[in-house]
């Protein structure tokens, strides 16, 4: 009875197994083609992964963010609104929802987005607050060149933060004299401000 139970425990793993390394292996296909500008074949890759696995927020994300790449800003928005409500992709889903309206020229729909939006990231706060209260306003410039501007703001500072993160790990790790290898400064990563 044992070795029945063991063979279909074993079995049951071998299937959970098999069913995450397939969702990773496409997750990681979608991701190759996001970094190579390929955003219509990205768009549609993260649209299946997230089908065969809703819960996967960053997956859900990124599908926001290659649609708006691709210049389809209305379906950017209706993939992103509803991660507004997912705590762990929040952050990342209005600020790119806000983004997207922007760009379809839709302020209530950006204003929806950014009245709600946090971060943790202290310059890219600094960055895209100013833009929140101008867009408040009703001052902010709207269209597909300023959402760009804005992204790409975003990511510069993103850029920074990181930069300013690695210094601060690697002063640390020379007080304790154990000290690692200085890391080259970052790139910018848009799909995660």
């Amino acid at each position: 009875m044992n070795r029945l139970r063991g063979s279909s425990v074993l079995a049951a793993l071998v299937v959970a197994a098999t069913l995450v390394s397939g969702c990773s292996g496409k997750s990681m296909q979608a991701s190759h083609l996001l970094e190579q500008g390929r955003y219509a074949e990205a768009a549609t890759a993260y649209a299946q992964v997230t089908a065969e696995d809703p819960s996967d927020w960053q997956a859900g994300v990124r599908h926001g963010y290659a649609l708006y790449r691709k210049g389809d800003h209305a379906a950017a928005q209706a993939v992103l609104v509803p991660l507004m409500d997912d705590w762990r992709a929040a952050q990342y889903a209005r600020f790119w929802a806000g983004i997207a309206a922007i760009a379809a020229r839709d302020g209530d729909a950006a204003r929806a987005a950014w009245s709600g939006w946090t971060t943790d990231r202290f310059e890219v706060l600094r960055v895209v607050r100013p833009r929140v209260e101008l867009l408040r306003a009703d001052e902010l410039a709207l269209g597909p060149q300023s959402a760009d501007l804005y992204a790409r703001e975003a990511a510069q500072a993103n850029a920074l933060e990181e930069m300013k993160r690695a210094r601060d790990m690697f002063r640390r790790g020379m007080d304790r004299g154990d000290v690692p290898d200085p890391a080259l400064p970052p790139t910018p990563v848009e799909y995660l401000p």
